[in-house]
Formats: structure tokens, sequence, C-alpha cells
């Protein structure tokens, strides 16, 4: 048995193979092969191609943006009792949680478990940040605040838990270094 009949005989069973296939499932095109007078045809795959994972430091570099913009905020320069501040500063709040999804999904996707969790913890700390500006204003808290300014409120800053918790450290750092 020469290679040529060799090769017309695959063929001929692969055409009878496909031909019963689409006897048993006539709609479904997945099974059959477009190419079948080529030899050594395939059917086309309509798998995704599998990106590889990001290099860890790639990873740990998205999830410290995420870590940093989070220690940051708390420290914010200005006023956010109401109006522009407030909507700015809750837009940064977002950022930290949106990175800190971001971080989490490209750790996920690496393997990278300890980087997972701290992306995970980035983004419980932009849900806090969130409720504490928030919850005040829904009437959640016991503390209210309003979204909209009044006349005489526009500087005046929210008294909020973490607010009052940094004068307390500030005042006990003052008392050390005296």
């Amino acid at each position: 048995m020469d290679k040529d009949s060799g090769r017309a005989n695959n063929n001929q069973e692969a055409a009878v193979v496909d031909q019963l296939i689409k006897k048993l499932r006539p709609f479904d095109k997945s099974f059959v092969s477009e190419r079948a007078s080529a030899v050594g045809a395939r059917p086309l795959s309509r798998l995704r191609v599998a990106s590889p994972p990001m290099r860890p430091g790639a990873v740990w570099a998205f999830v410290g943006l995420g870590v940093l913009l989070g220690i940051a905020l708390p420290q914010w320069p200005y006023a956010r009792a109401c109006d522009w501040w407030l909507l700015l500063y809750m837009i940064a709040v977002g950022t930290v949680v949106v990175a800190g999804m971001w971080g989490a999904r490209v750790s996920w996707q690496s393997r990278l478990g300890f980087a997972h969790v701290i992306a995970l913890g980035t983004i419980l700390w932009g849900l806090a940040l969130t409720g504490q500006e928030v919850l005040p204003r829904v009437g959640y808290a016991r503390a209210r605040a309003v979204w909209r300014c009044v006349e005489g409120q526009a500087g005046a800053p929210t008294a909020t838990s973490l607010s009052m918790l940094k004068q307390r450290i500030d005042a006990g750092m003052a008392d050390l270094l005296r």
C-alpha cells in the first residue's frame, strides 16, 4: 500500500464520519470540517488563545498604585463637606475601588495570592472611605451631613470619625515631641 492510497483512504473515511455527524446533528457545524478535501484538514477551533499571565512586577505595580492612593486619601487636603470638593473626593474614592478591582483581577489571573489579598483589602478600604462620606448623608449615621452646601457651610470640614482620630493622633504626637 503506497502513501497516496493511504491518504485517499483516510480522506474517504473522514468524509464518511463527517456525513454521519451531519446526520446526528444537522444544525451543529462545529464538528464538520469546512476543508474536507484538503489533506490533514482539521476543524477550526472556536476557543480563544489563552493570554499568558502578567509578570509579577507589573502585578505588584497595579496593586501598589491602588494601595498608595488608598493611603493618600485620608490626607485629602481640601474640605469635603459638600458640593464640588465632595464630588471630587468621591471620584478619588471610586478610583481606589476601581484600582483595587483591577489589581485583584490581574493578581488572580497571574496566580499571585498575596497580591490578590492586598488588592481585596484595597477594595474594602475604598468601600469604607465611601461609607464614611455617604452614610451620614443618607441618614444612617448619628451625625447628619448634606450633599449640597448652604450659606456659611462651604468651608466647614465634616466631623468624621477618621478626622477625629487624626486629630487625636496629632495631639498625641505633639505631646510626645515635648
